[in-house]
Order: C-alpha cells, then structure tokens, then sequence
C-alpha cells in the first residue's frame, strides 16, 4: 500500500513539473494577438462599451517572472503598447496591458516628473505606500472614452516594480505623475476609475470627441 501511495504522490508530481514547464508568459490568444501587427501598428484599445471587453477588464491581470521580461513577445509587445499610446488617435499619458487585451501586469507611464516627458514600461508595479495627502482632480480613461470624472488621489506613493531589464526597483513618486501610477495600477487589479467615485459611472460627465 505505502509503495503505490508513493508512486502515485511521483506521478502527481512529475505531472505537476510538465504542467510547469509547459505554461507560458501568454496565453496562446494573447501570443496571436500581439504577433498581428508590426512593432510601429497600434493595438485595438478594449472599452467598456462591449461586454466581453468590459468583462476582461475587471479581471486580475497575471504577474510575470523577471526572467520573462526579455522574452520576445514581451518585448513585441511593449512596442506595440508604446505605439498605442502614442498614437495620435490616442495621445495618452498611460496605458496597461489589459487595455489591450493581454492579461499581465505591465504598464505604460509618461514621467511628466522627468526632462523630456518620457515614457517608461513597468512589470508587476505595486503601490507599497501611500502618503497622507489626497487630491482630487480629473481623470479620463482610453477604456472610458469621452468621458470624465473627479476622482480622490493620493498625492505622493512609493511603488514598486520589475523594470524594462527584469531589475527590481523602488521610487517615490508624487504629484500628477503619481496619479497616472495609481490609475494604471488600478487596472491591474480590475479597477477602473469611477469606482473611486460616489455614483461611479453615472457620475462622469461626457466631453467632446
């Protein structure tokens, strides 16, 4: 009896090392959807107005292991994110992976806080602390769009996160700058803005295209 429970707890456990080695950073949907387009091609931005779209968003985006970050669909896809939010039919300010249908946690943030304005890719970013005062002020969404709300914000974070190189790293950021953190972050965890609101989405006001 003691030799087939052993045998069986081997087999459950070489069972479980093939499953391991056979996941993947991306599903093989997202893989094909990264692959579409060409590095410079923008990727189509998922909005709540669709339900299968809204649905994705509200999901717990995937962490990755540093080791994955140079992986070359990552990597394809980090300028397929950088092509979208710069795209002058976007013109964001950040951008997450979930808005483009890949489910892990990388964002897109412009550094409004450094020379040049640049934009910076971040993997597995989490806030680790928040600072005493709040602001409020508004906010729009590229998966919300033409809409706008006034949403309560923490003036200055210290996050954590893997940087472009699998590096993990940690900062203290504050102002708009840290807004734009909170706000992508946010969608990592399934998050959209005006949950932070009373009313929520019957409270934004629409804007002109």
């Amino acid at each position: 009896m003691k030799r087939i429970l052993f045998l069986i707890a081997i087999s459950v456990l070489i069972a479980g090392l093939h499953s391991g080695c056979r996941q993947a950073v991306l599903s093989e949907n997202e893989i094909a959807l990264v692959w579409s387009g060409e590095a410079n091609e923008p990727l189509p931005v998922l909005t709540i107005h669709h339900k299968a779209d809204s649905l994705f968003l509200r999901e717990p985006a995937r962490k990755i292991k540093p080791k994955h970050v140079s992986d070359s669909t990552i990597q394809h896809l980090k300028k397929r994110m950088y092509s979208t939010v710069t795209s002058p039919k976007v013109d964001g300010i950040g951008i997450a992976a979930p808005q483009v249908g890949v489910g892990i946690q990388m964002i897109y943030v412009q550094r409004l806080d450094k020379t040049g304005y640049p934009f910076e890719v971040f993997f597995n970013p989490e806030i680790i602390a928040y600072g005493d005062s709040i602001n409020s002020g508004m906010e729009g969404c590229l998966s919300v769009p033409f809409m706008r709300g006034n949403v309560e914000r923490s003036h200055n974070i210290d996050i954590a996160y893997l940087d472009s190189l699998g590096n993990r790293k940690q900062e203290s950021i504050s102002g708009f700058t840290a807004v734009i953190f909170q706000h992508e972050i946010d969608h990592l965890n399934g998050v959209l803005y005006f949950d932070h609101i009373f009313n929520g989405f019957e409270a934004l006001i629409q804007i002109d295209n």
